[in-house]
């Protein structure tokens, strides 16, 4: 039950995200074209072709940096403790905010651009730990996040490879803090019709 109810609109307003950061990318747009057209060669992908998916992997993981589904959190103390210098007592609800540690300029320099460089191996090495957690930490890690990093893996390189997605002239993109990290609304796009490489 978990699985399907988080994972719908988790998904979606990633992936709407996604779509949205590569319509305003246009580089990292045709790297990704010409890495789905090279791996897929027009066909549909499976989960065999994930580990050939780089560019498509460090795009999503990107954009779940910028904008994280799950935005924040709660989790309750089980014991007294202290944190930055103040004393939180037992049983105090604390909240956790994934969005605020994925912008902290000490994890992620100049941490509002759009970079899917940051995951190349010898950037993310550098990356503390914990300072990226969107699918959370610990014991209370999201049960489907392989899940959801597969299905969106696999979603992205089978949509960019058949269409070129254009932001809508005019529209004006704002983030919306619900439940979920969405768009605030519509996402009108263009979508234009591209020919994949012929296997």
């Amino acid at each position: 039950m978990t699985v399907m109810v988080a994972g719908t609109e988790t998904s979606a307003s990633a992936l709407a995200w996604t779509f949205h950061y590569l319509a305003a990318h246009p580089y990292t747009q045709q790297q990704l074209h010409t890495e789905v057209d090279t791996v897929l060669c027009g066909r549909i992908p499976t989960v065999a072709d994930l580990p050939k998916l780089d560019v498509t992997r460090r795009v999503f993981t990107e954009v779940l940096r910028l904008r994280p589904p799950g935005w924040m959190t709660t989790r309750v103390t089980t014991t007294s403790t202290r944190l930055a210098g103040l004393t939180i007592p037992r049983r105090a609800t604390v909240v956790v905010s994934p969005y605020v540690l994925h912008h902290d300029p000490s994890s992620f320099p100049d941490p509002e651009r759009f970079d899917p460089d940051r995951w190349l191996p010898h950037n993310a090495q550098h990356v503390p730990r914990g300072a990226m957690i969107p699918f959370g930490a610990g014991t209370r890690k999201c049960i489907g996040d392989t899940l959801a990093m597969t299905e969106a893996a696999l979603a992205i390189a089978h949509i960019t490879s058949h269409w070129q997605l254009s932001s809508h002239p005019g529209h004006q993109v704002k983030a919306a803090l619900r439940m979920t990290l969405g768009v605030g609304g519509p996402l009108p796009m263009r979508p234009t019709p591209r020919r994949p490489l012929a296997p």
